[in-house]
């Protein structure tokens, strides 16, 4: 569940109280938090409503899905060699080069010395969120697998990052 017009969403919302299934994926990213973060009312993407926390209301897990907006919380423009050549945004900007040009607004984790990449940065704060079941984290080789590993290893974000980052969500709904 990631993109949709707010009578999906609706009805998804819906879905999670009035019936009963094990499990549903919904985005999760540091572009777009929203289904297990509150977000400000004018936030500039698709608003998921806290639909983490509606699900672990109702025992349904989630899986998150999109934890590296396919590639955009790299930081960088270039797709690995065997990645999907293009790919549109679920839940976040309106293209790739406007997901990639936001990612930058967390390089103070990287400068800082929190994380080692914004790869890093992304799958940790997926880690941070204990109402998700599991994550699920898009990868173009081996080496790319074993990263995440160890980066999901590390846990989750400190709570001072976690703060400078809900300041940079709210001045992207100003």
């Amino acid at each position: 569940m990631c993109g949709g017009s707010g009578g999906r969403l609706k009805t998804i919302h819906e879905a999670v109280g009035a019936t009963h299934p094990f499990v549903i994926q919904s985005c999760y990213n540091m572009l777009n938090p929203s289904s297990g973060l509150s977000v400000p009312d004018n936030f500039p993407f698709q608003n998921f409503k806290d639909l983490i926390n509606r699900a672990e209301e109702a025992q349904i897990g989630v899986v998150a899905i999109r934890v590296l907006a396919a590639g955009a919380l790299s930081g960088v423009s270039e797709r690995h060699r065997v990645a999907m050549p293009s790919v549109g945004p679920i839940g976040s900007g309106k293209d790739y080069a406007q997901d990639v040009a936001l990612a930058q607004a967390f390089d103070f984790l990287v400068q800082e010395g929190v994380v080692d990449s914004l790869v890093e940065a992304s799958i940790r704060f997926a880690v941070t969120n204990a109402k998700l079941s599991t994550a699920l984290v898009g990868f173009s080789s081996f080496e790319q697998l074993e990263q995440a590993v160890a980066y999901s290893n590390k846990g989750a974000l400190p709570k001072d990052a976690l703060e400078r980052m809900k300041a940079i969500w709210a001045g992207w709904s100003e």
